[in-house]
């Protein structure tokens, strides 16, 4: 365990825990851990390389992913994920969150969206939930463990994303806020790309509507339908325990300060 993820964690608490986003200190809190967020590597955070090795992969039981949680509280959440060789985690969103991706180890490419306007309409049969969300397409980006760099999302800018490992397994270090399990956070949901009709594509879609939309004319970016889907059955998660370091028990962080429990996404 490092120094340096030390002041990752101080760094996320103080962005995340002593300023709401509205807070004229969010911005530059949020850029000095986007900066060291940038510098971690797989040592630092205190994994092992097995962890991201190919044999353990060849492993005839071994799940497509691995999950680590690292630490979780009612603010924000940490974890890892390990993906095999060329493995595509799904298609999903992060709602209303602010995220950092660092790959700590490999690398991968980002596919990311960002939504324009939705439409939810109830199943009569059976009452569920189906979404239609109408997104333009961000530049894809290959992020690895030596470009000292991470991916960032925000509650309407590259929230909605599917992650491939390129070049053999890859592991990424993640931090999200608000984390998904609160009971007041939305329901996140998986999602497939449906093309919008040129006809509709040039124009404001039928059925959407919304201050966010921006004629076709104005954006170049590609436009597509993103349309919820059950979870995938090839997703699915290995979970390796995390030895909870010991500054993350620090006594000004409070009571309601716990690791991470094992959770999926």
């Amino acid at each position: 365990m490092s120094t340096l993820f030390a002041r990752v964690f101080r760094q996320a608490w103080a962005t995340f825990e002593h300023t709401a986003a509205s807070d004229a200190k969010f911005a530059t809190n949020l850029h000095a851990l986007h900066r060291l967020v940038g510098q971690l590597t797989l040592a630092d955070i205190g994994l092992e390389p097995s962890l991201v090795a190919t044999e353990t992969f060849q492993q005839p039981s071994k799940a497509p992913c691995t999950y680590v949680g690292v630490f979780e509280n009612d603010r924000f959440a940490m974890s890892v994920f390990v993906l095999r060789e060329n493995y595509t985690m799904p298609l999903h969103d992060h709602p209303q969150m602010h995220g950092l991706l660092r790959v700590v180890s490999g690398a991968v490419q980002i596919c990311s969206y960002s939504e324009v306007a939705r439409r939810d309409t109830v199943e009569p049969k059976d009452g569920t939930l189906r979404r239609h969300v109408l997104v333009v397409a961000e530049p894809e980006k290959i992020i690895s463990s030596t470009a000292g760099d991470c991916a960032v999302l925000t509650p309407t800018e590259r929230n909605f994303h599917e992650i491939t490992a390129i070049g053999g397994p890859a592991a990424f270090f993640d931090i999200l806020s608000p984390p998904y399990n609160l009971s007041s956070q939305p329901q996140y949901f998986f999602y497939r790309k449906v093309p919008v009709p040129r006809h509709l594509a040039e124009m404001e879609p039928l059925g959407f509507g919304g201050p966010n939309i921006r004629p076709a004319q104005e954006d170049e970016r590609p436009r597509y339908v993103l349309e919820t889907i059950p979870n995938p059955e090839h997703y699915y998660c290995d979970t390796v325990h995390y030895s909870t370091p010991e500054f993350m028990y620090h006594p000004e962080m409070g009571s309601s300060t716990t690791p991470s429990s094992d959770v999926n996404v």
